[in-house]
């Protein structure tokens, strides 16, 4: 086998690494098995630290982001009293102010999960957090100001009755959405 169909880490390891590789998947071993075995270490899997730490160690994850960016974004965030180090932003998690949330800046999964807790978010991706369905808010009209626009209506239609008045007022003032049952 070539190195170039050899996996990323393997193919970046050291040569006793890549022999125990080949011999391994020469004795009929899974490609996936014999890196498993080669590297001594376990495979990704989701909702581990290690997962949501690969490739974002060291502050790295900035250096996608345009420079200007990226500083701004450091400047600002330490100018809001948040220690970025060894954190990472997570927009997703951010109330209105961004990056200067220091809710937003996540060391490990159980920061994402706290503050998706905390601030009642669905997370979707290496963890998974649901967010607890709210029941609707439910409201009512003062009863003065019912009673104020009732009298108001009664006096065009003189025919209605104050509790048909109250209803047609809280019919026409009161999203349907938030009407408490009556």
């Amino acid at each position: 086998m070539i190195a170039e169909f050899m996996p990323y880490e393997i193919a970046n390891a050291e040569p006793s690494v890549q022999r125990h590789y080949l011999k391994m998947v020469a004795d009929g071993q899974s490609p996936r098995f014999a890196e498993m075995c080669a590297l001594q270490q376990p495979p990704g899997t989701r909702g581990t630290d290690r997962a949501f730490q690969q490739g974002r160690l060291d502050g790295n994850w900035m250096d996608e982001m345009p420079v200007h960016m990226a500083r701004r974004i450091a400047r600002e965030a330490k100018a809001s009293g948040i220690n970025i180090t060894g954190k990472q932003y997570m927009s997703g998690l951010a109330d209105k102010r961004g990056h200067c949330d220091p809710e937003a800046w996540v060391s490990d999964l159980s920061d994402v999960k706290r503050v998706a807790k905390k601030r009642n978010l669905q997370v979707r991706g290496i963890v998974n957090v649901d967010a607890i369905e709210t029941p609707p808010v439910t409201v009512d009209l003062n009863p003065k100001i019912a009673k104020d626009l009732a009298k108001k209506e009664m006096a065009k239609n003189p025919s209605l009755s104050m509790k048909d008045a109250i209803s047609k007022v809280k019919e026409k003032h009161v999203p349907r959405w938030k009407r408490k049952a009556t």
